[in-house]
């Protein structure tokens, strides 16, 4: 056991953010930490990191006990998926509370720490925090706040090819409503600077592996940095693969790199009820608005 697994593992567990959002915060920042360096130290070493970093956790943890009293979600479900570009441009915190009032769900990439982004969002009591990007003032990750606790919290990450920058997965699991089975939710921001697919598409086989182990409903949102036919390509044969289906948007206004659109919600075993992307100044990406429903 490394000091810095000490120091994490003497942390409390996370709950509700409120006062000890700080906490809750270090605690998933410290754990990260630990793994990034960990598979530094592998691949100096010349060894190959078979599966992303922090997947063992997630994997041990799918089907696990719910840590608090169950609120299971459904038979609606509302959800938020957008990549706030860092909380940087004037308006973020306003849109942000509107969009995310009354979801059970926001899937946020490119959150930033320093912005104090669920003290925006009073409705959503529980987060999940996987960091991504880090300098010496701020970190950068993607965030899902809920309004109930996961059953299942854990979170990997995938390195850039050319900048070596982390690109983080949020994991976490929802217990549903007059069902025994869970809800998979996956927020992700995919690899974008690479060159070919291979780093791209290993990317989506660790999506695979969890999927492979969830029996039940899938939601997958987020910046999946789809800005190419090849990357589509590869996206369309992951949907494929997994009885995935797109939600859709009409019209379509969801940000597009090259006329490819970047964003998009993934689900299996939910019905689409309403589905909007919503033009904003306050961010580089338009955020989904998505009503979803268990059959």
């Amino acid at each position: 056991m490394t000091p810095t697994d000490v120091t994490c593992q003497s942390l409390p567990p996370a709950t509700q953010y409120t006062d000890a959002m700080n906490t809750v915060f270090a605690r998933q920042l410290c754990r990260a930490a630990t793994r990034l360096l960990a598979a530094g130290l592998l691949c100096h070493a010349g060894l190959v990191v078979a599966e992303p970093v922090g997947m063992a956790d997630c994997l041990a943890g799918m089907g696990a006990q719910q840590r608090q009293a169950a609120v299971p979600l459904g038979p609606d479900i509302q959800i938020v998926s957008w990549n706030i570009q860092k909380a940087g441009n004037p308006g973020w915190a306003e849109d942000l509370q509107l969009f995310a009032t009354g979801a059970e769900l926001a899937f946020l990439q490119e959150a930033s720490v320093s912005a104090a982004i669920p003290g925006r969002v009073p409705e959503a009591k529980f987060l999940a925090f996987a960091p991504g990007y880090r300098n010496a003032s701020d970190v950068t990750g993607v965030l899902t706040l809920s309004r109930y606790p996961p059953s299942l919290e854990c979170d990997f990450s995938s390195v850039e090819p050319l900048l070596q920058t982390p690109k983080a997965t949020s994991v976490t699991e929802y217990p549903l409503v007059g069902r025994d089975e869970r809800l998979l939710a996956i927020n992700i921001h995919s690899v974008n600077f690479s060159f070919g697919l291979q780093r791209y598409r290993e990317q989506l086989h660790a999506l695979s592996i969890l999927i492979n182990r969830h029996k039940g409903p899938v939601l997958i949102a987020g910046d999946l940095n789809t800005w190419n036919s090849n990357r589509l390509a590869a996206l369309d044969d992951f949907m494929a693969e997994h009885d995935l289906s797109p939600v859709t948007f009409m019209p379509d206004l969801r940000t597009t790199v090259f006329g490819n659109a970047l964003d998009h919600i993934l689900v299996r075993g939910l019905q689409t009820a309403s589905a909007v992307a919503i033009p904003v100044d306050s961010s580089d990406h338009n955020p989904l608005l998505v009503r979803l429903r268990l059959p």
